[in-house]
């Protein structure tokens, strides 16, 4: 009887000691128990309508509008120079002079023969015109029987006009010559054809200078072009008129440049179209021969809806976004466009404005809550 009331009193004493520690772990130091909450913090954006496009960068070369060579159209020796290396010039200005001399001896030369046929001319004329009068007397002699027939035949071939043709001729032909000397002369004053900066020197004074090699060079350095070569998957995307952005390996500046030529086939060894996209130079900071790299925008959408990629999710060889509707995720399947790294184009499956969960998509379920803790409200 003792036992078991020993017993008795044991087993109150544990439940007595294990009721008063529970109570204090729930009530140590007076603090209240806190009731976990169970949500996943996510940050939406809304679905909105925007124009994205790829963007390629090729690298090209600013070539001059124009590049005209100078060639002298009588070879001669240079007498004298008139310009440097990077001046600038303008239309009609003289560029440098042959030597005027050995041509000079050339004009003397065609005028003199100019003149003697000229004489040769006047003589035969006045020869002829006697020889006219005469047939007249010889034809009535021989009307009349005084003169036999072969004197009549004489006196007509000495009044052919023949001798006057072949000195008109040689007339003709002098002053051909003539003329050409005299242009000769004027060629020797090399003058630009058009405004420009001198590029290049290939002459010095006392030199020769042929029509075989370019004397000079000018271009028009205030309106360059810059020629990139591209594949034809982009050259089907992109069209004249295009505005591109433009900036200079050498320079600390960009530049907007407008597509002016593509070409419509390949080049035969590289199998690229070549592309002319045109800029202003009016400050003449940019000059030919740099290198610059040329940004396309290709595969253009415009007024699209559009989201953030990161919201993607994909699952199933399927792509999922959650949007929060009543404060909890929804999953729903999209159909996808043109991605162009951060934004991609939606096709099907998302309205606009709908809210889409952008970070922390990846830690809930189709109907988890969700609490909003940043981005569109």
């Amino acid at each position: 009887m003792v036992k078991r009331l020993i017993k008795f009193l044991i087993l109150i004493t544990a439940v007595l000691t294990l009721t008063v520690g529970c109570s204090s772990e729930s009530n140590n130091d007076g603090a209240k128990e806190v009731e976990k909450e169970d949500y996943v913090p996510v940050e939406i954006e809304s679905v909105k309508t925007d124009t994205i496009f790829r963007e390629v960068t090729i690298s090209g070369q600013v070539h001059p509008n124009k590049d005209i060579m100078i060639l002298p159209k009588t070879p001669g020796k240079v007498a004298d120079i008139r310009v440097e290396l990077g001046d600038k010039v303008s239309k009609g200005q003289v560029l440098f002079t042959l030597d005027r001399e050995d041509i000079q001896k050339q004009i003397n030369q065609a005028e003199a023969a100019l003149n003697a046929a000229k004489k040769s001319y006047a003589i035969n004329e006045e020869q002829i015109e006697n020889a006219k009068t005469n047939l007249e007397r010889t034809q009535t002699l021989y009307e009349q029987g005084a003169v036999s027939k072969s004197q009549y035949e004489q006196a007509k071939l000495a009044a052919s006009d023949k001798p006057l043709e072949a000195a008109q001729a040689q007339i003709d032909q002098a002053q051909i010559s003539y003329n050409q000397a005299k242009e000769a002369l004027d060629n020797t004053v090399i003058t630009s054809p058009m405004s420009g900066t001198v590029s290049s020197m290939n002459i010095d004074e006392g030199e020769f200078a042929s029509n075989a090699q370019p004397a000079m060079n000018i271009i028009d350095a205030n309106k360059l072009y810059v020629q990139i070569n591209v594949t034809e998957d982009i050259v089907s995307n992109i069209e004249e008129g295009q505005e591109v952005r433009i900036s200079f390996d050498a320079l600390s500046r960009d530049t907007v440049g407008t597509i002016d030529q593509i070409y419509p086939t390949a080049d035969a060894r590289t199998q690229l179209y070549p592309v002319k996209i045109y800029i202003d130079n009016e400050d003449n900071k940019v000059m030919p021969g740099m290198f610059a790299k040329v940004s396309l925008k290709t595969d253009v959408r415009e007024n699209v809806l559009v989201i953030k990629g990161d919201a993607l999710v994909e699952k199933d060889n399927k792509t999922f976004v959650y949007v929060v509707e009543d404060n909890a995720a929804v999953e729903k399947e999209v159909e996808t466009g043109l991605d162009e790294g951060m934004y991609v184009e939606i096709k099907a499956g998302l309205g606009k404005a709908e809210k889409v969960v952008i970070k922390g998509q990846n830690y809930v379920g189709n109907g988890s809550e969700v609490k909003v803790v940043r981005g569109d409200k």
